[in-house]
């Protein structure tokens, strides 16, 4: 939340919650800056979000394993391959260029966007408990704008992970 603040609330640190949460639900459009976050705990390798790719943006990556065109941001530039059965997701470059990288297993890439799909879920539980004990009478409206903002009530497969995709803070 603090995030989110910080993005579309100018002057944040000096108005309350109540007024900060009446100025989220006033935005236009949410913007959550930090994306997603993929680990392979085999390599200890970990591929960040570039800048620009929110979690309002998480469910494109639902797109890869079809043809592997997601944007992932820039600064740095991951990028998403597909190779055969599997995504090849580099920290910085495009596919044929050296670097960090994870290579996660087609069938496996649903399992991934369900774990995030949870994270999200139980982050509007908290937002809404958090929205309760600071603004009660705006608490259903903050968690609605949310939940539309990032996409995250939309229907999901529902199989567990082995790799770490999670949402992350910027």
């Amino acid at each position: 939340m603090a995030t989110l603040a910080d993005v579309h609330v100018p002057d944040c640190e000096e108005l309350d919650a109540d007024t900060i949460v009446r100025r989220l639900l006033e935005q236009d459009a949410l913007i959550a800056p930090g994306g997603l976050e993929l680990h392979d705990p085999s390599t200890g390798v970990t591929i960040v979000p570039g800048c620009c790719s929110g979690l309002e943006d998480w469910r494109a990556w639902s797109e890869a394993p079809a043809d592997g065109d997601v944007w992932l941001g820039h600064d740095p530039a991951p990028s998403i391959a597909v190779n055969g059965d599997r995504l090849r997701v580099r920290q910085d470059g495009g596919p044929g260029e050296g670097g960090d990288f994870v290579d996660v297993p087609v069938a496996l890439f649903p399992a991934l966007l369900e774990t995030v799909h949870h994270d999200l879920v139980g982050f509007l539980g908290r937002v809404g408990e958090w929205a309760d004990g600071v603004t009660s009478s705006l608490s259903a409206a903050l968690v609605r704008r949310l939940d539309e903002a990032l996409s995250i009530s939309e229907p999901s497969g529902d199989v567990a992970g082995v790799y770490g995709l999670r949402p992350t803070p910027p």
